[in-house]
């Protein structure tokens, strides 16, 4: 828009499906300027977790690398996993809650006057950050489907590998309609709280730059055979019983 020689730009920001929904049907798709802001490689989080360290050192350490700044404060494998892996890997690729995990196992180092995070805290910090993303994500579920309001709670004690049926017994004894089964699950797929279990690795929606339709096509691939898997962040709130860890122990239970 132009206006005394003046132009003005409006920039709006919308989730990545919502955009899509929008712009579906638009003859302008695909010619709109925009910029992705989903975060989908792990290297781009540990930079940010670098940035934020470095931000609270002295000017000396500006330049310091993440594997030497991370190693002055975190041990460096926990539960049989790289240390900063761990915290990505559970984050959802968001980088709100990358902070979030690290602040609070962060804190329970700092309460106990420890040198470096260790897998004490990080337990703790787990059990933390996951009662928080529970509660976060439920309210996010219901915004969009208010009939859903309270589902993940209902995946408690459950496995975390799960095929169509048992994934729609959870739906249904929830209390949501069949006929809204494709819908609860593609959107839990999307928000990266379940993703498919592959034979190589388990692939969330953020290993495939958020294109739902990747996974939708490979879960009608596998058909009968296809496996759901419950992101490990929701493992200590909802006491998924082979994701739990033993606060002593190198390894899951």
């Amino acid at each position: 828009m132009q206006k005394r020689g003046h132009v003005f730009r409006c920039i709006v920001f919308v989730r990545n499906d919502v955009y899509q929904h929008l712009m579906a049907n638009s003859p302008d798709y695909g010619k709109e300027m925009r910029a992705t802001l989903d975060w989908n490689d792990p290297d781009l989080l540990r930079e940010l977790l670098r940035l934020r360290l470095v931000s609270n050192l002295d000017d000396d350490f500006e330049d310091a690398s993440f594997a030497d700044i991370w190693a002055a404060i975190s041990i460096s494998h926990v539960f049989g996993e790289e240390s900063s892996s761990f915290l990505i890997d559970r984050s959802l690729m968001r980088p709100r809650n990358v902070l979030k995990l690290l602040s609070h196992a962060r804190a329970f180092a700092v309460n106990f006057r420890k040198d470096k995070i260790d897998q004490e805290d990080y337990f703790k910090g787990l059990k933390a950050y996951s009662q928080d993303l529970l509660v976060e994500l439920d309210r996010e579920l219901s915004d969009v489907f208010p009939e859903a309001k309270e589902l993940l709670y209902y995946f408690l004690d459950s496995n975390s590998k799960l095929d169509k049926d048992q994934l729609l017994s959870i739906v249904l004894e929830a209390g949501i309609p069949q006929d809204k089964f494709e819908a609860i699950r593609d959107f839990l797929l999307y928000h990266g709280v379940l993703g498919l279990s592959l034979d190589e690795k388990d692939q969330y929606i953020f290993d495939v730059g958020y294109d739902l339709k990747q996974i939708l096509i490979r879960l009608k691939r596998l058909g009968d055979d296809a496996r759901f898997v419950l992101n490990p962040a929701f493992a200590p709130a909802l006491e998924i019983k082979d994701q739990m860890f033993d606060q002593q122990a190198a390894l899951p239970i």
